[in-house]
This record gives C-alpha cells, structure tokens and sequence, in this order.
C-alpha cells in the first residue's frame, strides 16, 4: 500500500466543510439590522432627518416660552389715542353705533327713537342725559331701548332716520318740524301719528333742570303724555 498522501485543493475543502467552517472575517462582522417592516422607508428616513436636526441644534426651551407669551406694550402714540377715543365717546358707557351714515347712542331695542339738540355735545350734555335717564326709567327703558342722536352734530331728516332705525315713538325735544323736513306743525306734547309712528315733541331738556316752578310745569307735562303712551 502506497504511503502517497493525496492533498485537496482549497475549493474542494471548502465546499466539503461549508456548514462548519467559520473564516476569521466573518466571525467579526456584526450582525445586520433588519428595519421595521411596519414603518415606511420614508418614514424612517424622515425620523433619521429629524434626529439628526435636533442633536445638531440645541434650541433653549426658556427662549421659546418667552417669544410665545411676549406682548409688545401699547406705544404712547396709541395711549393718547385710546384715551381721546374714550372722551368722544361722551359720559356713558352704552354702545355708540354708525347704521347707514347715521350715528346713535344705545342700541334700539324697544324701537324708541330720541332726537335732541346739543352743540357742544357729541350726543347729549352730562346733566341732561342724567334727567333723560331718569325719564326713560320711570316708562320702564334704558339707554339701550332707544337709539339717541343728536341732529347739532349731523344734518338728517325723519324721513332718513326712520329709513334706517324703524321706531314705534320718536321723542323729539326742542328741534322743529322744520329741521326734520317733515310737513307737520310743532305742537308740544300731544302725540302725532305718521303711519306707524307716534312723533312726540317736547321743550328742551335743559328747559327741565332744577325744581323751580317753569321746570316743574314741563316735567308735568311730558310725563302726563308719556303716561298715556306707556300706559302708565
């Protein structure tokens, strides 16, 4: 028996011992990760994109609070402004409203229109639309049942005015048939119809103040119609 040994090449080896044989280099590798079959390429590489941008920047959280809840201040130019918006708007509190170029104060929830006279008011004096109040309180309405203008400050006729503020009574105190361009005479206190419209007119509410004897008679006076429009 002949002693020759008989010497395989590498190829045949290999192919011999292939389930077994572990080379150097692959025992070093790591193994690979598989990606979440439930998350979309595009997702993962957008999460990729975000991670990277938030490591890469560092945004203090106190600096984003403070440009949320910042509020610049008022400039003393608006100030000025708000503060003469407040004295335009004469002594009340009720809403002053702008309805088809006519300017009013109240808000004509009863349909009660009241037409005055004042140059030096926007609507009404102080003291005047004090005793208006008290007038209107005791027929049981506010300043926000009726739509008060004042006729020195704007040029209308009843026409217009009833055109944009449709009113059951309209109490018109010392301004004239004339001035309202309407064909009726100025008789005080005696209620006029005009379609569905009672016309009420009265002496000026100044010609009211006080207690003396002549304030006195006109009080009585309107109040005894008021009255019996109001059914008092």
């Amino acid at each position: 028996m002949s002693n020759e040994k008989t010497i395989l090449p590498n190829s045949v080896l290999v192919s011999l011992y292939k389930d077994t044989l572990v080379l150097p280099e692959l025992a070093q590798k790591k193994p690979e990760i598989i990606p979440n079959p439930l998350v979309s390429p595009i997702a993962q590489t957008s999460s990729n994109k975000v991670a990277a941008v938030t490591t890469s920047i560092d945004v203090p959280a106190a600096s984003v609070d403070t440009e949320a809840t910042t509020i610049a201040a008022p400039s003393a130019s608006m100030l000025v402004q708000i503060e003469a918006d407040k004295e335009n708007n004469n002594v009340t509190n009720e809403p002053i409203k702008a309805l088809g170029q006519i300017k009013y104060l109240g808000e004509h929830l009863k349909q009660v229109t009241i037409i005055v006279k004042d140059e030096l008011a926007v609507y009404l004096n102080e003291n005047d639309l004090t005793l208006l109040s008290s007038i209107l309180s005791a027929c049981k309405l506010t300043l926000a049942d009726i739509a008060l203008i004042n006729v020195a400050q704007q040029k209308l006729s009843l026409h217009e005015i009833l055109n944009v503020l449709p009113s059951k009574l309209v109490m018109i105190f010392d301004v004239s048939s004339t001035t309202l361009k309407i064909k009726l005479p100025t008789t005080l206190y005696k209620s006029i119809q005009l379609g569905d419209t009672y016309l009420l007119f009265s002496n000026s509410l100044s010609l009211m103040q006080g207690g003396d004897q002549s304030a006195k008679l006109e009080k009585g006076k309107l109040w005894a119609i008021l009255k019996s429009l109001f059914q008092l």
